[in-house]
């Protein structure tokens, strides 16, 4: 990664020079050498040089929580296991911030990298690595949990599998998302909003799904030998009365969408 920045900003150095001495709009040229000089400078940067912190938020005796991640660039994985009482532990590039606010027994919490230096995220390539802002954590299984996301350039995993996530909402950018969806939490609503990224939703073998998906240019995949198409959308047969239930609905652009 580091020998491409390299060669892609000397190529652009080399491309504003030679315009320049054409005395050819003299602007292009020398945005051309600056952009180039900031790619070279950039893959000359110390891998990993963003702060990494290992930080945890506690219940405080919360009976249900709604945690919003705002994640602009870098990789998220997400999944349970958070320790006695924490609503959730891990590690975090860049640093956490958190925002906490309580009413009665639920608890808010809005995530957010700490460090927000402006070339994480105008030239994230020129970290070296996705993972250097890369963050990995899990939440606890004990409470009720309404999950919100809205990432950007990321590559996110999310294992929801054993928690009690009754609300999922995830808006994201040019990203792959993968989703493993929960398997006993009664019922469970999700929303993606997606523009150019490639999204997997997995439901576990005996949860039922509604499914309602938008996007006249996305690639829709849908396992229809277990969410038979009704009309517009899809449908477990066993859906009103099945324990454990999931209703989807997707709207996104020209990416994909995958649901099995």
């Amino acid at each position: 990664m580091v020998r491409w920045n390299w060669v892609i900003g000397v190529v652009l150095i080399v491309l504003g020079a030679i315009t320049l001495m054409g005395i050819f709009h003299v602007f292009w040229p020398l945005l051309l050498i600056a952009v180039g000089v900031l790619i070279v400078a950039g893959a000359s940067w110390r891998r990993g040089e963003a702060v990494r912190e290992q930080a945890a938020v506690t219940l405080d005796g919360a009976e249900e929580a709604a945690i919003r991640v705002r994640h602009g660039a870098g990789r998220l994985l997400i999944g349970a296991g958070a320790g006695p009482g924490d609503l959730l532990s891990g590690s975090f590039g860049g640093g956490l911030e958190t925002v906490k606010s309580r009413d009665g027994g639920r608890l808010a919490v809005e995530m957010r990298v700490k460090d927000r230096d402006i070339s994480h995220y105008v030239f994230p390539w020129t970290r070296g690595n996705v993972g250097v802002l890369g963050w990995d954590f899990v939440l606890t299984t004990a409470i009720p949990l309404s999950l919100a996301l809205e990432t950007g350039a990321s590559e996110s995993r999310l294992t929801l599998t054993d928690l009690q996530v009754r609300e999922l909402s995830v808006s994201t950018g040019a990203s792959s998302t993968t989703v493993d969806l929960p398997a006993r939490a009664g019922r469970t609503r999700v929303r993606v909003e997606s523009g150019a990224a490639s999204v997997k939703l997995r439901v576990p073998a005996g949860v039922a799904a509604s499914i309602s998906i938008r996007g006249a240019l996305a690639g829709i995949h849908v396992d229809t030998s277990r969410f038979p198409k009704v009309g517009d959308s899809y449908r477990s047969a066993d859906y009103d009365s099945a324990a454990n239930r999931v209703e989807i609905s997707v709207e996104t652009g020209v990416g994909s969408i995958e649901i099995n």
